[in-house]
């Protein structure tokens, strides 16, 4: 199985009708990226009737209630009436930490009743949190895979689509080290605003380091050996690539980053 047959849902399409057990992560580097998203997925949600949840940074919600307004979205309205529930982040964060770890009794009787309360007045609930990217740029990884947990674990028993935005270059050497792990707690990756170019650059970097035989090869091992994650092709190869031929991988995605750099 090569690119041709690899089937992923445009990212758009994914957040404007995510299935209830949809634990979304979006990697982005930069911010037109992520509020493009973040105004996606809430915007639809208010569109079809959703109750929604943010747990926000203050500066991010001011900006997505401007675009919100802007698409005619009375903002006010919507979280008088309960539609929209808002919460502070950084806030939320620092209530649900013990000694440097989320608390799981803190968690659900914060964050786990804030979506109960959601659930007993809308049939169809969808969140979004920034809370594990704080703890990801505070350098706490794995306080940050145990929030994640946390979230699964309400899911499973408060069935919601979720949305975590994580602000990172997923062609750091950081991130390619850990991208395994946020894979584990989440059902699909959001790694770039253009999926056919990205897959594009992975390929033509791939080709430039490897010979053709090669490539098929690492193509049809990283798809066959790929999380169980929805990711764009072009993000699988480099997965198995960093896993299986990190040297190559470092090849690999300094290309990558080259073609990215000289297309702008």
């Amino acid at each position: 199985m090569h690119q041709k047959d690899f089937k992923t849902v445009a990212w758009q399409r994914l957040l404007e009708s995510p299935a209830v057990t949809d634990h979304i992560a979006q990697v982005y580097r930069d911010e037109s990226f992520f509020m493009e998203a973040v105004v996606r997925f809430v915007a639809a949600g208010l569109r079809q009737g959703e109750g929604v949840t943010l747990v926000m940074r203050k500066a991010n919600w001011d900006t997505l209630v401007e675009r919100l307004a802007a698409q005619g979205f009375d903002v006010d309205r919507s979280v008088e009436r309960g539609q929209i529930s808002m919460h502070d982040a950084d806030e939320t964060l620092a209530r649900l930490m013990k000694h440097g770890m989320p608390d799981a009794a803190a968690f659900h009787g914060t964050v786990g009743n804030v979506i109960r309360g959601m659930r007993s007045r809308y049939k169809v609930v969808r969140a979004f949190g920034e809370m594990v990217d704080i703890l990801w740029q505070d350098d706490r990884r794995d306080a940050a895979a145990a929030l994640e947990g946390l979230w699964n674990e309400l899911a499973r028993e408060e069935p919601f689509a979720l949305l975590c935005a994580y602000h990172i270059d997923p062609l750091d050497g950081a991130y390619r080290e850990h991208v395994a792990g946020i894979c584990s707690t989440h059902t699909h990756l959001i790694p770039d605003p253009d999926y056919g170019r990205f897959d594009d650059a992975v390929s033509q970097a791939s080709h430039d380091v490897l010979d053709d035989s090669a490539v098929m090869m690492v193509e049809s091992l990283a798809v066959t050996d790929k999380p169980n994650t929805a990711m764009p092709f072009g993000q699988a190869v480099i997965m198995w690539l960093n896993h299986n031929m990190p040297r190559t991988a470092e090849k690999i995605v300094a290309r990558v980053r080259m073609r990215y750099s000289t297309s702008r």
